[in-house]
């Protein structure tokens, strides 16, 4: 039979198979919503028995719950597909059927299982904490974490002999998501957060599913609900300029520490970094504010520093700072000006009643770091925002960023972090599913069987 044919008969007796498993379809199709159910009701957390979703201090770790449950059914539901049907494949193989149709029949039944058990759990969760309009958002997320984990599921049940060796196998893929997703250890916090750039996500963290899952989710949830999305624009335009005015401020804060060390010798590495931070940061905030700095710039090296150019670097400084400080102004009569239109919209009483029902402050002062004392940090060269990084865009072309970015930038193309890491975890899979396809983890591991130790000769 052709492989269309082929993959329809591997579907039917895998479908058939497991309808006839009661065990099996209590446990992948209650099981989530059942979860979700007390995930949802035991985080549905009020102070004074009057449920309000703004003050769920519970949400963040609820959309992290989420995003490795996803992760757990989906390695659940595949992890034995391939090596309990092993023994039928060997029976089957002189039949010399398509390797192809057999993958895509299961890829294709685990997928549907995957979609069942994350709108099930989208659905019953979001309902019991008041999460209202994200459905779509937070079941395509959910979704496409639970399908990596079915791609994952199957490289190990067809790499592994035994089941018992998979599920000692599951908890080491588990654990590294929850340890470098960056949510229950920030990445400044981790061991290796020397070793990074301050900038960007450490790589290990961009190599965890879990990270852009909950990262897509956290973004979407933050921006796109009914109330903030609103407002988002302009705020992201506020906190832009105040952040200009803090770095203004920082670096006049560099200007006086090399007017006080410029002499001292052992001091003379540290003030070549902090001319070149000097002279990188004016050439940035300059061209944002269209103006050009006198030849003054040209004096900000350590052979070429006097007193005079630090008056003029200052008063420049000065004068930048009170340019900022009116764009501010007007970015936040822009958001005045939002407020004001839906006050004439929904009264004051509904703008309130929107935002409570939207909008949830602990999981804002997450994304926009209002925990945190540090508005700036430093690295050789360059002085990086810490400034309320949801409202930061990356300064990255190659798709890296900070955590919790609004967009990603490939080039100068600009896409949501809600689609862009969605994409990421996608192609991941894919990733996945060509390994699979070549059956490379197991012959990886065949081929470290094989390996023989020399011997040593007595």
């Amino acid at each position: 039979p052709g492989l269309l044919k082929q993959s329809r008969i591997f579907f039917t007796r895998d479908l058939l198979s497991k309808l006839s498993d009661m065990q099996y379809i209590l446990i992948s199709l209650l099981g989530p919503p059942l979860l979700a159910f007390l995930l949802a009701y035991f985080t549905r957390y009020s102070d004074d028995g009057i449920y309000r979703f703004s003050e769920n201090d519970n949400i963040t770790p609820y959309l992290f719950m989420c995003i490795i449950t996803a992760l757990f059914f989906g390695l659940m539901v595949s992890s034995e597909e391939i090596v309990r049907d092993r023994k039928i494949l060997r029976r089957e193989s002189f039949l010399n059927l398509s390797w192809f149709s057999y993958l895509g029949s299961k890829v294709m039944l685990l997928f549907i299982i995957s979609a069942l058990q994350t709108i099930s759990f989208t659905l019953i969760g979001n309902l019991l904490l008041g999460i209202k309009g994200m459905t779509f958002s937070f079941w395509f997320v959910l979704f496409t974490t639970s399908c990596f984990a079915n791609i994952i599921g199957l490289n190990i049940s067809a790499a592994l002999n035994s089941v018992v060796t998979i599920y000692i196998i599951i908890p080491f893929i588990i654990i590294p998501q929850l340890l470098f997703s960056g949510v229950l250890v920030r990445f400044e916090k981790l061991h290796l957060a020397n070793y990074s750039s301050p900038e960007y996500v450490p790589l290990v963290g961009d190599v965890m599913t879990a990270r852009w899952s909950f990262e897509a989710l956290a973004v979407a949830q933050f921006r796109y609900n009914a109330y903030e999305r609103n407002y988002f624009e302009s705020r992201a335009g506020v906190s832009q300029q105040e952040y200009n005015i803090i770095l203004i401020n920082s670096l006049r804060n560099h200007l006086q520490q090399v007017v006080a060390c410029r002499e001292r010798e052992e001091y003379l590495d540290n003030m070549e970094n902090r001319f070149y931070k000097l002279g990188f940061h004016i050439a940035e905030l300059s061209a944002s504010a269209a103006i050009v700095p006198g030849k003054w710039k040209e004096d900000l090296s350590p052979e070429r520093f006097r007193t005079e150019t630090a008056k003029e670097a200052d008063a420049w400084l000065d004068s930048l700072k009170g340019i900022y400080s009116d764009l501010k102004k007007q970015a936040v009569r822009k958001e005045n000006g939002i407020s004001s239109r839906l006050v004439e919209e929904l009264g004051e009483e509904g703008l309130v009643r929107l935002r409570e029902d939207n909008e949830n402050k602990w999981l804002r002062n997450l994304l926009l770091s209002h925990d945190r004392r540090e508005l700036t940090g430093e690295s050789d060269r360059r002085i990086i925002r810490k400034y309320e990084p949801a409202y930061m865009k990356s300064t990255s072309k190659w798709g890296r960023a900070h955590f919790y970015a609004p967009v990603k930038r490939i080039g100068s193309l600009e896409i949501d972090t809600y689609w862009f890491n969605i994409a990421v975890v996608w192609a991941a899979s894919v990733f996945f599913l060509v390994l699979l396809y070549f059956n490379l983890i197991r012959r990886l591991l065949e081929y470290i069987e094989n390996l023989r130790l020399p011997k040593v000769d007595s």
